[in-house]
């Protein structure tokens, strides 16, 4: 379906970007530098999106042999001419943001989830792991948590540049003249309808479609999920580009942590631990899983095993058991990231949070499971047999390290854990020029797209890939758009 022209624009640009992250700035800014005359549109009463609340690394490898890595990654489900211009353009996200104004620095982990693997490669044993490096933003943790320092930076960039940003704006249509050219965009300002004409080209970087309960269910491979990041993300972008012919891809893909779902919070806090004194358990109180193996950006995979007897997902929620040592090491949300952190402080010792009775506690196991509504005698089974390995320094279920394994001893808590995403992958699909493709390949004029929106990652994510390509298809998109013939 297409909008017709209207017969008199509200107003009109060289380049319309829809959506203000890292993706949505590095277009603008692009563009702008080229010449173009911009303006952004956000949906949301503030800019930054996802960017502003992730972990805020950004990928800079050190060599081409991440190609290799990222190929095998993707399973097939991305070109890898798209992957190579990627990996090209990425060895310079540092350069780029040198000549903005800017430095950065190589990621350090300082206070991170046990056990984890976000500090390098998530998968190590993949060829050209090793060329897997993060950087973030110079500065320290006194001047404000990295995606802080990372969103303080490109916002800067556009307000140096005075280009224009028009937020609480959401884009509603994309409009296309009869020969299938995108000629401009319907959005909502002030509860009125406005038409804005892009006389070079449209940028869509309006993120994916994490708070959008419909889609989640249709398309992600496990459910429910709870969301951890913005909740302007709604699908917006791929409606869009659905209603004009275009193709999409990757829908089924995701960044999932795990999250614990708080009564009157929206979105969901992200919970790891600081100590290897915990399990975690199904619906039913049994283990299923090597709890300190699990990639953090993945954990969706060990927890969308779907039972056909039962017709459920048994590890949807799954049950965090801990100890009294975790629970004093530290607090279980930190807030590194997600939507939730400048909303909420969590308890250093996680009392706060027992006295809500957002973690449950028990004498004994039996009594936990109590509250937990399982079988005790299932619990007090799979804590018995847990500890047991951990005497012995072997897990001979799920393979465990013997550095990771420590006994349970009473006094026992409990939370319960949801799928929380970070975000989602799937949306437009495009091609190494960052334009919007049609369901037979072909590229639909002057519509680009960049980000999370229809992100490149099809398969499995490295951390620190989606900042990384918002920035390099950004520059992209800019690029390509600010040098499209302009309309009268």
């Amino acid at each position: 379906m297409r909008v017709g022209i209207p017969e008199k624009w509200d107003t009109e640009y060289d380049v319309v970007v829809v959506g203000w992250g890292s993706a949505g700035t590095a277009a603008a800014v692009t563009a702008h530098d080229q010449g173009a005359k911009v303006l952004i549109l956000e949906k949301m009463a503030d800019g930054g999106g996802n960017t502003r609340i992730c972990g805020g690394n950004i990928i800079i490898p050190k060599g081409k042999e991440f190609i290799e890595y990222l190929d095998i990654l993707s399973f097939q489900t991305t070109e890898r001419e798209i992957i190579e211009i990627f990996v090209e353009e990425a060895m310079k996200n540092g350069e780029w943001i040198r000549e903005m104004g800017g430095e950065v620095q190589v990621f350090t982990p300082l206070e991170v989830a046990y056990p984890t693997m976000i500090a390098g490669a998530g998968f190590p044993n993949v060829r050209g792991a090793e060329t897997v490096v993060k950087y973030n933003i110079k500065g320290t943790l006194e001047e404000g948590k990295p995606s802080q320092r990372l969103w303080k930076f490109l916002s800067g960039l556009v307000a140096k540049r005075k280009i224009k940003v028009l937020t609480s704006t959401p884009a509603k249509e994309l409009i296309s003249s009869p020969g299938g050219e995108i000629t401009g965009v319907i959005a909502e300002s002030e509860g009125k309808t406005i038409s804005i004409k892009a006389r070079q080209a449209v940028i869509l970087t309006c993120g994916g479609y994490e708070n959008d309960p419909r889609m989640k269910w249709d398309y992600l491979p496990v459910k429910p999920a709870m969301f951890l990041g913005t909740p302007g993300n709604t699908g917006d972008g791929i409606r869009m580009v659905q209603k004009i012919g275009g193709d999409i891809w990757h829908m089924t893909r995701l960044s999932c942590l795990i999250g614990f779902q708080a009564p009157g919070f929206e979105a969901a806090f992200w919970v790891s631990f600081l100590s290897e004194g915990f399990i975690f358990v199904d619906k039913y109180g049994r283990r299923f899983v090597n709890e300190a193996g699990i990639e953090i950006h993945e954990y969706y995979r060990e927890l969308s095993h779907f039972d056909v007897e039962k017709m459920e997902f048994p590890r949807v929620p799954l049950w965090a058991i801990f100890d009294e040592p975790t629970r004093r090491r530290g607090p279980l949300s930190r807030g590194t990231a997600g939507y939730n952190r400048d909303l909420y402080n969590w308890s250093l010792d996680n009392s706060a949070e027992i006295a809500k009775g957002w973690i449950l506690q028990g004498k004994t196991a039996a009594e936990l499971a109590g509250k937990v509504s399982v079988d005790p005698r299932i619990l007090e089974e799979t804590i018995a047999r847990y500890n047991q390995y951990c005497r012995a320094g072997k897990d001979e279920d799920f393979g465990r390290a013997r550095e990771d394994l420590r006994d349970l001893k009473p006094p026992l808590y409990a939370i319960q854990l949801w799928p929380a995403l970070i975000n989602t992958q799937g949306g437009p699909r495009r091609d190494k020029e960052s334009r919007v493709l049609d369901p037979e390949g072909k590229p639909i004029p002057r519509l680009y797209a960049a980000g999370e929106l229809g992100s490149i990652w099809g398969y499995l994510y490295q951390g620190a890939c989606n900042i990384g390509e918002g920035l390099v298809f950004g520059r992209i998109a800019g690029k390509n758009a600010a040098a499209e013939k302009p309309r009268s």
